[in-house]
């Protein structure tokens, strides 16, 4: 059994590796780059899920490509992407929400889908990502530190470290493997 990462960010790969560790704790975990075929900055929740749904397909492809995985090995390829999006319920037309979607996609190409880490986005963040930027790279720069998004991330900066980015990740991811997890033990018995 394999799963396969669609990012060598050291945060997405952690947070699968946490999300799987009680139920697989000896199973490899392999980040892979691919492009998530959407913005840099995913502005809504409809762009954010496709890129994390890109993000799992590609990697798969690249997977098999690589010999990494067989057609017909047990393995699950994970997209995730975090993105934000205007709510409808929003106060004000600049108000923007983070949002995080996961994608895990099984050897059959049976995909199981988890969204969540959703909170309003201050307004100094708003209005950067409003401006064109992209999330990651803009935080850094203002906290002054360029790798945020690879260790902390946005949620460990404005919550004081309270929890962090691979945390928020992993909740998620877990939710989404844990969809797949009960077909798959079906397929054991």
């Amino acid at each position: 059994m394999k799963f396969i990462v669609a990012s060598t960010n050291p945060v997405k790969t952690n947070a699968v590796a946490l999300a799987i560790a009680d139920k697989f704790p000896e199973v490899e975990v392999i980040g892979l780059e691919v492009d998530s075929g959407v913005s840099a900055q995913p502005m809504s929740d409809e762009e954010t899920k496709l890129g994390a749904t890109n993000r799992a397909l590609f990697v798969r492809r690249l997977a098999l490509k690589n010999k990494l995985i067989l057609p017909d090995e047990d393995s699950l390829c994970v997209g995730l992407e975090g993105g934000a999006f205007h709510p409808t319920f929003a106060t004000n037309q600049n108000e923007l929400w983070s949002t995080v979607w996961v994608v895990a996609l099984d050897q059959k190409g049976q995909e199981y889908f988890s969204n969540g880490a959703r909170f309003p986005l201050p307004d100094f963040i708003s209005e950067m990502l409003l401006a064109g930027q992209e999330m990651g790279p803009a935080l850094g720069k203002y906290a002054d530190d360029p790798d945020l998004r690879k260790k902390a991330g946005m949620i460990g900066y404005l919550t004081s470290g309270f929890t962090n980015r691979t945390d928020e990740y992993s909740s998620i991811a877990k939710v989404a493997i844990g969809l797949w997890y009960k077909r798959y033990i079906e397929t054991l018995s």
